[in-house]
């Protein structure tokens, strides 16, 4: 009996070292075709193997894109299973519709290098409302498109990736988790729980004939992101652009930002602009977090009004580590279906203007030499479409054609490159006001 047992586990462990190294053949030979079908793109990779736990690891991975194109490179590339016999059952899992219970894709290294001209090949930008709107008063630019980013200096980006689940079969979860690091750009991390895919897993041929995703139910989800200097890059690229200091085109923005929440009717129980500022800020970190109460299926949410949806998804919303009490969120969908964001660039004269008409200068030495009258700040509301010279506490020195008056800012409409703009000023930072002749 004993010798029978150490024959029988001999025999297994000859199987297993046999299985063991036809799955490197078999990986090695899918790699390689992989590879070649990447045509016209040149791909190579230095190595490919698979340890004892069932990861599959290809090193230093490199493509070229035709033409010169530019140029991707990745450090390694895992692939992983729950084990070692789940890696060498996945492709016959695969083929009878079974998907692993575990499965993690991780990408270390990533390279990728545009010369201009591919960039420049990649044409405008088209940008959906929401990537308008963070570009409002943005000199003459709609939305920031490929030249655009060469310009912020994102011709070489270089980013890690993580992407994977494990799906536990006794209480039907699927738990993923994807986690994206752009190195001086930005970090997000998404964590969900959802339950009801056990069909999918099961057997995923058969399954997504008939299957309903609003049968999913989300336990769980948290995102994170936190900025690494994107918000910066673009504020800074956008201030020079306009030719304005950095927290004047911050204040040309928020005015212009403000301008649409008005229109839409976006309202809540909280400053949604400071929100807005807050979360554009440098090194800005936004937490965002949902445990819908049980029942509760995303494919209902067309029947519940906000207000009711946040208390049924337990919102939970952290700001730079503020956390934010959310109840109440509200906007005119009529208004947000026909907002035209090319209003109002107009109406702030961003970008360029073709009429000379009512043109200002933006400095009085290019004006023929008048006689400017100095007012006291709290008679200006009395000069309003007048040409005015502001000098803020700072020692700058704005003229242009006054246009609004509050008890917190002052706007003047003012020549930037070859456009204009309607630039607001504290009020507080104001020093000295002068005004034009007629």
């Amino acid at each position: 009996m004993k010798k029978l047992l150490t024959v029988l586990l001999s025999a297994l462990l000859v199987i297993a070292a046999v299985s063991y190294v036809g799955l490197q053949w078999r990986v090695r030979t899918s790699v390689d075709n992989l590879f070649r079908s990447l045509s016209p793109v040149a791909g190579r990779y230095d190595t490919v193997s698979v340890d004892l736990r069932g990861h599959i690891k290809i090193q230093r991975i490199a493509m070229d894109l035709p033409g010169a194109a530019g140029s991707v490179s990745i450090g390694q590339m895992v692939l992983a299973t729950s084990g070692l016999f789940e890696t060498l059952t996945l492709r016959r899992n695969l083929n009878a519709g079974r998907l692993p219970q575990a499965l993690t894709l991780k990408i270390d290294g990533v390279a990728i290098r545009l010369p201009a001209p591919t960039l420049e090949r990649a044409g405008a930008a088209q940008g959906d409302w929401l990537s308008e709107l963070a570009t409002l008063g943005c000199s003459r630019f709609v939305s920031l498109g490929a030249q655009q980013y060469y310009e912020l200096g994102l011709q070489n980006t270089t980013f890690d990736l993580l992407a994977g689940y494990t799906f536990d079969a006794s209480n039907d979860e699927f738990t993923s988790t994807l986690d994206v690091y752009v190195d001086g750009l930005g970090h997000i991390t998404l964590d969900q729980t959802a339950m009801g895919l056990a069909p999918l897993m099961q057997n995923f041929t058969t399954a997504r004939a008939g299957f309903d995703p609003a049968t999913i139910g989300t336990a769980n989800l948290h995102l994170r992101y936190t900025d690494l200097g994107y918000n910066q890059k673009v504020g800074d690229f956008c201030a020079r652009a306009s030719g304005l200091t950095r927290p004047d085109w911050d204040d040309l923005h928020a005015s212009m930002v403000q301008s649409v929440f008005e229109q839409i009717e976006l309202s809540g129980d909280f400053d949604i602009l400071s929100l807005y500022q807050s979360l554009r800020a440098d090194r800005a970190q936004l937490d965002i977090s949902l445990r819908p109460l049980p029942g509760f299926s995303l494919g209902d949410v067309q029947y519940y009004n906000m207000a009711d949806l946040i208390e049924l998804v337990d919102l939970s919303v952290v700001l730079n580590d503020n956390p934010l009490a959310i109840t109440e969120l509200d906007w005119n969908q009529d208004r947000l279906a026909a907002l035209n964001l090319s209003a109002v660039r107009k109406r702030f004269r961003v970008g360029p203007y073709e009429s000379a008409q009512g043109a200002v200068e933006t400095s009085a030495s290019t004006r023929p030499d008048r006689i400017l009258t100095e007012i006291a700040l709290t008679d200006l509301a009395q000069y309003l479409h007048r040409t005015v010279q502001l000098d803020r506490e700072d020692g700058q020195r704005f003229t242009g054609q006054l246009t609004e008056v509050t008890a917190e800012r002052v706007v003047i409409r003012t020549r930037f490159n070859s456009g204009f703009t309607d630039l607001p000023i504290a009020r507080a930072a104001i020093r000295a006001v002068k005004v034009y002749p007629d």
